[in-house]
């Protein structure tokens, strides 16, 4: 079996030689480990995969393949290094049973935090995926960790492979230097960043709002969160004209609605906040995805009125929506006046505000404005069943 090792930047793959293996691992964007090296996280990947010769692997590539392969049908494996976040550090893996590949990603864990979090996150995607058989997020397929052999050192990362949304980039909000417009970027590392349509825009906004909606649970107010742009969770992907977004990640499956006396809470108010939340949320990024707060234009609000909405739609058609007729709620948020709306928000600033001081500054800045534009924006919203 050959397996091999890359780097992936803007300007294309290109092989992981002995030089760049000896780099300093990295904890976290520009902090390297004091013993591990490049070399060590592409070898712990290596053998997360093909231990027991590659007994938990073997039935993820029989499922996705449709028939039954050994390990030895296995002609090569391409682990390739795609990102060091905060938390975890992600890698895409071709492996090759035959002449098309299976691309699966690879999280690794190394401090005792992000271990926790990614064993978290993994029983959160396999709880959502066991729950709604929706195809929006990965797939969570085995988890292990990989203690590290090389010389006297002692160390281990703990790792998590699910599936890997193929052709899928991240994005983020930018500045066309060329007219000065705030336009989303989508970063195809193949064929180059390329900046969104406004129809484009719109669709991403809007299905975003859609996956999120159709995630919450009209029961127990529980919704996938936290979520946030600048962290990349949505991916997009271009087929010819149209669109396709997914979400690459459920930290948590909870409540947010902390903040009032759930047990007395209406489901409908419920997910009236959900809603006015994610209008709010749906705008924040940063620039270019690590410059400062980015605030989103008009396109995103009616985007993600109509993605809501079209989320309840389908609930309702499941039979889990449960609270009475989809339009009922649609005639109640138009009956809201915007000081109405205005005092709704206000129930959510703790929560903005302990979120992220940053974001909470830029929501209030723009809050009359956005409270103005979704008042108007539903009031023109028409429900097509």
């Amino acid at each position: 079996m050959e397996i091999q090792y890359f780097f992936s930047d803007q300007k294309g793959d290109f092989p992981a030689g002995p030089d760049e293996l000896k780099r300093p691992f990295l904890i976290a964007p520009l902090r390297p480990h004091p013993s591990l090296v490049l070399k060590d996280y592409f070898d712990a990947i290596r053998d997360f995969l093909i231990k027991d010769a590659g007994t938990r692997l073997i039935p993820v590539l029989n499922e996705r393949l449709g028939k039954d392969i050994c390990f030895d049908d296995i002609i090569k494996i391409l682990i390739r290094t795609e990102k060091h976040g905060v938390l975890y550090h992600l890698a895409s893996v071709e492996i090759f049973p035959g002449d098309a590949p299976i691309t699966l990603s690879v999280s690794v864990a190394v401090s005792e935090k992000s271990r926790a979090w990614l064993v978290h996150e993994a029983d959160v995607l396999d709880s959502l995926y066991k729950k709604y058989k929706l195809q929006y997020l990965p797939r969570a397929y085995f988890m292990g960790e990989i203690k590290l052999k090389r010389d006297t050192l002692k160390e281990s990362m703990y790792m998590l492979a699910a599936d890997w949304f193929e052709g899928f980039h991240e994005w983020h909000l930018s500045v066309d230097n060329a007219g000065g417009k705030q336009k989303i970027s989508i970063w195809d590392l193949e064929k180059g960043y390329g900046f969104a349509s406004r129809s484009e825009t719109y669709e991403i906004f809007k299905q975003a709002s859609k996956i999120l909606a159709l995630y919450y649970d009209t029961k127990n107010f529980c919704q996938i969160y936290p979520w946030h742009h600048a962290a990349g969770d949505f991916v997009v992907k271009k087929h010819g004209s149209s669109i396709e977004v997914k979400l690459t990640t459920a930290r948590r499956y909870d409540s947010v609605m902390v903040f009032l006396e759930e047990e007395s809470l209406n489901p409908a108010i419920a997910l009236i906040y959900f809603f006015l939340n994610l209008t709010i949320k749906m705008r924040l990024d940063k620039l270019d995805g690590t410059g400062e707060v980015a605030w989103a234009d008009d396109l995103s609000v009616q985007a993600a009125i109509e993605g809501f909405f079209e989320a309840l739609l389908v609930m309702d058609s499941e039979g889990r929506y449960q609270l009475g007729n989809v339009g009922d709620l649609l005639s109640l948020l138009k009956s809201f006046k915007p000081d109405e709306i205005e005092k709704l928000f206000y129930s959510l600033s703790d929560l903005f505000q302990k979120e992220d001081p940053a974001d909470f500054s830029v929501i209030l800045h723009n809050m009359k404005d956005h409270i103005l534009q979704l008042y108007e924006g539903i009031q023109k919203f028409q429900l097509l069943q």
